[in-house]
Parts: C-alpha cells; structure tokens; sequence
C-alpha cells in the first residue's frame, strides 16, 4: 500500500520538480527525521523486513540483509540516523573528496522514467573529508554497517601522482578515526573534469597501480571495495583486477559505476536524445554489470568479495546479481522509482527466492551459477 501511494501520488507530485532541489529536500527530511525517536519507530514498523535466512558475514562483518544504499545518494553523511529504518543493511557515505568541491553546474540530476535510468552529473559533490569526518563523529551510533566511499577532487591535476596524493590524504584522516566498517575507492567516475590531461589514469594497470602502491603505506585495516568502471571490455577489467590482487588489503569490487554509451539498448530513444549532460544508472547499466560480476567470480572465486550494482528494482534483479557471484548489492535508482518500500519488498522476495531454491542462508547462493 505505502509503495502504491509513493508510486501512484507521491511520485508524480514529486517528479515535476527538478531532480536536484527534490535530492537536496531528502537529505534536510531525512536528516530531521534522523533526530526524532518516534518517526524511526514508525518507519522501522512500516519498512523493515527481517528473515534470519538473509543475515550474513562478509569480511567478518555482519550484515542483516544484504541490500545497501550505494555511494551518491547521501554525499555529507546526512542520512546516518534515518536510514537503518527504511530497511537497508548497509550504508555508504559519498564519495567524498579530500578539498570541498560543490558539483558539476546544475542541473547536475535528471530523470528517464522510460528507461528507469537517472542522469547523472555531479563529479563527486561534497564538503571535503575533515567536513564529513565532523558531521560522522557528531553522528555515529551503533548500527547497520556504514561504510565511505573516496575519491578525487574533481580539479586539474598536472600528474597522476598529485591526484594519488589527493586519495592518499582522504585515506590518510579516515584511518585515524575508527567511524567505518568498511571502505569504498571510487576510481571510475565519469563526471570528472581532472583526467583527460593526464597521461596515465586510474583505468589503466599502470596508473591504478600508481594509485595503489601509494595506498599500501597506509594501514588499511577495514575492507577496502574498489567501485570499478562498467564499459570495460571484459579483458580490460581482469587487467586491472589481476593489478588489485596483488594488494591483499583489497579484498572486494563494486560493479559497476555508470553508463555513458547513449546507444545502450534499454535507453528509450526520445529520452535520451534529449537528456543533458552527464552519464546515466538504472536499468541500462544491469546487463553490463551482471557480465562483470559473472566473469570476476569465474577467475577469482573468493579472493574478492563482489558487490552488486546497477538496475536492481526487484528481489529478482539482487537475486541474479547474488546467483552470479556478487555477497551484497547496492541500489539507489530503484528506491527513487519506487519509494522507499522497494528495500524491504526486495528483501522479502529475496528470502522467498532463496528458500525456493532449498538453501539455508544467502551466502550459499552466492555464485550457484558457476559452483
């Protein structure tokens, strides 16, 4: 009934706003919402779905289901306080950049209903790393797994190692603080205006290389996930994780970030002719992103564990994802199409496609396709 009422009212009324100023007033809500005990308690009766079937471990960290709130969403740490109840198992914050940068020039969001898809544009949007740490530590409680994600300041680099150092810095304050379960590198935003000059980047296994030797003078000592490129050429993709598998501290991906390829099949064709400028999540990045998921499993197995994203709106869509090796998935598209419902809808196909297919827990479905 809830999901119905965002679909068939709420939605609409919603949708004749720009995409942006409507992001930015879910961020204020949710952040007040955060603050208030009774509307937590009412929102974890009306959202939450438990079944101990979905409860896992990964990486020793616990998680009551395995459907989280993907980087891009909530890039100032916002929503800490309300999110564990509209049922997500796991939050990133992000990305965050070392120096503030206040995004792209707006529009910086847009929508394709046809296509299910969301234009995006924002080259990593954020208050800067000492900012966030801030709003974290003031934030922090007990909760789902919460986890950053980190990138770069989206400015002009003359080399790829003054960018390193920028990730190198953000890296270097978040692991004197003990805020995370987890952490996110994102190495394949394609909002970016810092890389066309430089000679090597992060998508090729000399400049991702540059990146992580600089990275493993710290001490990593949570899960590290690297956000990986979707329109990759499979070989491509195996390079640069052949290059990650020599850092045991990179224990996962997440796959993928967005889709620029206009020509994708499930754009609809009006749409996206007349969309702006950015790049593109949802549906048209699923097929892309189940093909990578398939063929990293295939080679590596359990040395990385894989996060699943892009296009999932049903238990079905997290279900293929699980089936073709990712542990988690992450989702944002489909909570703005359908409401905040769709998490716990999700959740509860989920426990209904697993027990059908006779397995005790999640994590035994992981990768079925291939074991």
């Amino acid at each position: 009934m809830i999901g119905f009422i965002y679909r068939k009212i709420i939605k609409p009324i919603l949708f004749k706003f720009p995409a942006d100023d409507i992001h930015n007033l879910f961020l204020k809500t949710g952040n007040i919402f955060g603050r208030e005990n009774i509307i937590k308690k009412f929102f974890n009766s009306v959202f939450i779905y438990k079944d101990e079937i979905l409860k896992q471990k990964v990486l020793d960290i616990s998680f009551l289901n395995p459907v989280g709130l993907a980087a891009g969403f909530d890039y100032d740490a916002d929503l800490i306080d309300i999110l564990p109840s509209i049922g997500f198992g796991w939050h990133t914050i992000g990305t965050v950049t070392y120096l503030p940068y206040e995004g792209n020039p707006l529009p910086m969001l847009g929508r394709l209903p046809k296509s299910k898809s969301l234009l995006v544009n924002k080259g990593f949007k954020s208050r800067g790393i000492d900012k966030v740490l801030e709003k974290v530590r003031s934030k922090r409680k007990e909760s789902i797994p919460l986890g950053i994600s980190i990138g770069s300041t989206n400015r002009v680099y003359k080399k790829i190692e003054d960018m390193v150092e920028d990730i190198y810095s953000s890296f270097e304050r978040v692991l004197r603080v003990d805020y995370f379960d987890y952490y996110e590198l994102n190495i394949s935003c394609p909002n970016l205006i810092n890389v066309d000059n430089l000679k090597e980047k992060f998508d090729d296994p000399v400049g991702f290389a540059i990146l992580l030797n600089k990275l493993s003078y710290l001490n990593i000592n949570k899960p590290l996930f690297i956000k990986m490129y979707l329109e990759k050429e499979v070989e491509e993709t195996l390079a640069l994780c052949e290059v990650a598998n020599n850092y045991k501290w990179v224990k996962g991906f997440i796959f993928a970030n967005l889709v620029k390829d206009r020509s994708n099949k499930n754009f609809d064709r009006q749409e996206v002719e007349s969309a702006g400028r950015g790049n593109f999540s949802g549906k048209p990045t699923e097929e892309l992103s189940n093909n990578l998921i398939t063929e990293v499993y295939k080679k590596y197995k359990d040395r990385f564990t894989i996060v699943g994203c892009g296009g999932i709106f049903t238990g079905v869509d997290a279900y293929e994802k699980i089936k073709r090796g990712a542990s988690l998935v992450q989702m944002i598209t489909g909570m703005v199409y359908e409401g905040p419902s769709v998490i716990g809808n999700i959740n509860k196909e989920l426990a209904v496609l697993i027990k059908k297919d006779g397995y005790q827990n999640i994590s035994e479905a992981v990768g079925k396709y291939y074991r």
